[in-house]
């Protein structure tokens, strides 16, 4: 675990993709503390005109912006290491896509422990094996 997802209001090269991807990986790693095996990291290129700020889409802005949602377990981290990795992941987006609107979204949704697992189980289930 976490699962995160990407979306951008442009086209992106392959190389941008892996550079978004492996310092996503990197950041979860690093920062929070995930298993590396388990992050997974999906990137998807919204096109500009179908991606609105304030009313007027991107292409009229002529910015660029970004929404990062990941999802982790609830309690597995402080404040200071979700608030450290969403700084972390905003800097490696600018590095990557260059200067980014400002209402671009970074979210780090802490999610029960009962309510979600990979593998069809539970990482409260996971956690209750490990204690026996």
């Amino acid at each position: 675990m976490p699962y995160i997802a990407v979306r951008i209001s442009k086209e992106v090269s392959a190389t941008q993709v892996w550079q978004l991807a492996t310092g996503i990986t990197d950041i979860m790693t690093d920062i929070l503390h995930k298993k590396r095996s388990l992050v997974a990291v999906s990137i998807e290129s919204i096109p500009a005109s179908q991606w609105f700020i304030a009313s007027q889409d991107m292409v009229a802005l002529q910015n660029t912006t970004a929404f990062v949602s990941g999802i982790i377990t609830d309690g597995t981290n402080t404040e200071a290491e979700k608030s450290h990795a969403i700084a972390a992941i905003f800097e490696l987006l600018t590095e990557v896509l260059g200067v980014l609107a400002e209402a671009s979204y970074i979210v780090l949704d802490c999610v029960p422990a009962t309510d979600w697992g990979y593998s069809g189980k539970t990482q409260a289930s996971r956690k209750a094996g490990n204690q026996k």
